[in-house]
């Protein structure tokens, strides 16, 4: 029980003068630079074996794909699991870059005495909602 109730939250913690603070975008932007990170060296893995045969100079292909397919498959392994973080990035940015322009302070706009107040976003007129 509380000794101010005026100060009772859902929570238990009094409400403080602060804004709300935004959502960050950091975090979209590191899943979204791993995952491109990430399908370089798996594209790499696919690709150096190949690369290293054909500059050797070739030889038995039978024995080369018995050797490669253990590249062939931490390669592609690499590559799907990088391209998911890439996609989980994108869609965190986006959905955190919906949220912050949500939550763009709103204006009161004060008018000459008898002209009716509107609310006003701070970058310009309100855009009708769709």
């Amino acid at each position: 029980m509380t000794h101010h109730p005026h100060l009772a939250q859902a929570g238990g913690f009094p409400t403080t003068g602060r804004p709300a603070k935004k959502p960050s975008v950091v975090p979209g932007i590191l899943l979204i630079i791993a995952g491109a990170l990430g399908l370089g060296v798996g594209l790499c893995i696919l690709v150096i074996p190949l690369f290293l045969f054909l500059v050797g100079g070739g030889g038995n292909v039978d024995a080369f794909d018995d050797f490669a397919a253990g590249f062939y498959t931490t390669g592609l392994v690499v590559a799907v699991i990088s391209v998911l973080v890439l996609i989980a990035g994108i869609v965190l940015t986006t959905v955190v870059a919906r949220r912050r322009r949500r939550m763009r302070p709103q204006v009161w706009m004060v008018m000459p005495p008898g002209a009716p107040q509107f609310q006003q976003t701070p970058g310009g007129p309100p855009t009708p909602r769709r």
